[in-house]
């Protein structure tokens, strides 16, 4: 996969070979991370625009491209008072915007947002985001983050567990490890099972206790509140899964947790000191994915 001034709109963009080579350079940039920083972005603005609350994507971002001595450029809150509250369109914001900085990064509740606000804009658009869609950062850090916990892809069994059906993570991981050997388990209620066509073969299971000890991966995802139509629709959901301490005394020794947050109350605060729960070391994996993401489509 040639990086080199693309758009970053959806996880089924990259290939194997590309997702090796961005994940080698992710771990260059974990060495500028710990020197403090760089100036591989030195005179580059990035402009992030956020049309839904972030705070994990939006921090990594803008710290990966401070850390690669870039500057940020932004609108607090878009929905409100930037000039689509005129009816500006997308297109014509992305092309505005693209004039004023050397790469864009967005966030919109609506799928297919972004790639309509990049196909007029003339420097790289990057998703961080589109509804219910894609978010393709996301699955990348995850997949780095496994990458680097595990010593590789290959042979794990990794577990999907929670809202599959409009966790657009999850969607994106499945996309990514699909060019591995990896067997994928998916744990969801009936009504948010993981759309068909993502993976050709997974065992889909009810209950995490059942499969727990088999995983190498236990891949958290929270109930996606924001996407049901009404409060009792997502209360049938809510709270459905709960990894804890007890249920981790099954998992195996060698496992990792790993979760791309918020979470609610999918996971007990007490798994928090386990060893195997990677999910706070997983923001900091993003900002060496992105740095590198960023390096590399601007390169």
């Amino acid at each position: 996969m040639d990086f080199k001034g693309q758009h970053i709109l959806e996880a089924k963009q990259f290939d194997k070979e590309g997702l090796l080579a961005l994940f080698e350079e992710a771990k260059k940039m974990e060495g500028i991370l710990d020197n403090g920083g760089g100036d591989l972005m030195k005179d580059k603005i990035m402009a992030t625009l956020f049309f839904e609350p972030s705070t994990r994507t939006r921090f990594s971002f803008e710290t990966a491209m401070h850390r690669l001595g870039g500057s940020v450029i932004s609108n607090p809150d878009m929905m409100r008072t930037s000039s689509l509250k005129k009816s500006e369109t997308l297109e014509d914001t992305g092309k505005t915007v693209s004039q004023m900085a050397d790469v864009i990064v967005m966030r919109h509740p609506e799928a297919g947002s972004v790639a309509k606000l990049a196909s007029k804009s003339d420097v790289p658009v990057l998703n961080a985001g589109d509804g219910a869609h894609d978010h393709p950062t996301q699955g990348l850090l995850d997949v780095y983050t496994i990458w680097r916990e595990k010593g590789g892809l290959d042979g794990l069994t990794v577990g999907m567990v929670g809202d599959l059906k409009y966790g657009r993570v999850v969607h994106a991981e499945c996309e990514m490890l699909s060019y591995f050997d990896v067997k994928f388990v998916f744990v969801s209620p009936e009504g948010l099972k993981m759309p068909e066509g993502l993976v050709d073969d997974a065992r889909e299971l009810v209950n995490l206790e059942e499969v727990i000890g088999e995983l190498d991966v236990i891949s958290m995802t929270r109930i996606q509140r924001e996407r049901f139509e009404s409060e009792e629709e997502y209360n049938k959901y809510a709270g459905l899964y709960v990894l804890d301490a007890e249920l981790m005394k099954k998992a195996k020794d060698d496992s990792i947790v790993i979760h791309p947050l918020p979470r609610v109350d999918e996971i007990s605060v007490e798994v928090d000191y386990d060893p195997r729960a990677k999910y706070f070391d997983q923001p900091r994996y993003g900002v060496a994915v992105r740095m590198a993401l960023l390096k590399m489509v601007m390169a």
